[in-house]
């Protein structure tokens, strides 16, 4: 198992803990573990969607406020359990020859746990694009042409999904600035 995929399994437990600040990177670290394994025009695509997905998201919120839902403590456990089951995923992963594919499973898991566990809509969106990049993942490295088709466009759909409702659900900076700034003036 590549280094890189090690790393992608643990960057996606910080989407979990941290949300969508962790996204840029797993998605740069999915396209390295992507070009590290695989044959070169499935992870060249692959590669590119990961980033794509990773970075795009980002800049969306920025032109937005912070998701002002709040959130509980509830996510500890689960993202506990999140970590135990990628252990096992790993140790299960190493005894089978194809030990690079768990990797992509252990992301999927991740986001998972996510989106069961947070309530916010970034919160959400992040689960989701983590676990369309484990997909993405898991289908390159295993070199599964329909799974990487069916992974890339369902990420597409979040993403564009995803943006469509930041656009519609958080108010802009721009906006709340100039409210902010009638009120110091007042």
């Amino acid at each position: 198992m590549t280094l890189a995929a090690v790393l992608a399994a643990l960057l996606a437990l910080g989407v979990v803990a941290r949300g969508m600040g962790f996204l840029p990177v797993l998605g740069l670290v999915d396209a390295v573990a992507m070009l590290a394994s695989g044959t070169p025009p499935l992870t060249q695509s692959g590669a590119g969607v990961a980033l794509l997905l990773g970075i795009a998201p980002g800049l969306v919120l920025s032109r937005y406020q912070a998701d002002a839902t709040p959130e509980g403590q509830q996510a500890a456990l689960p993202s506990f359990l999140a970590l135990a089951l990628m252990v096992l995923l790993l140790l299960a992963g190493s005894r089978v020859q194809g030990g690079q594919f768990p990797a992509g499973l252990c992301i999927v898991a991740a986001g998972l746990v996510s989106v069961a566990c947070r309530r916010g809509m970034v919160w959400q969106w992040a689960g989701l694009l983590t676990c369309a990049q484990g997909v993405l993942l898991s289908a390159v490295m295993a070199g599964q042409v329909m799974a990487f088709g069916v992974g890339a466009l369902g990420g597409l759909v979040v993403l564009v999904l995803g943006a469509l409702c930041a656009q519609r659900v958080l108010p802009r900076r721009a906006r709340a600035l100039r409210g902010e700034k009638r009120r110091n003036e007042v």
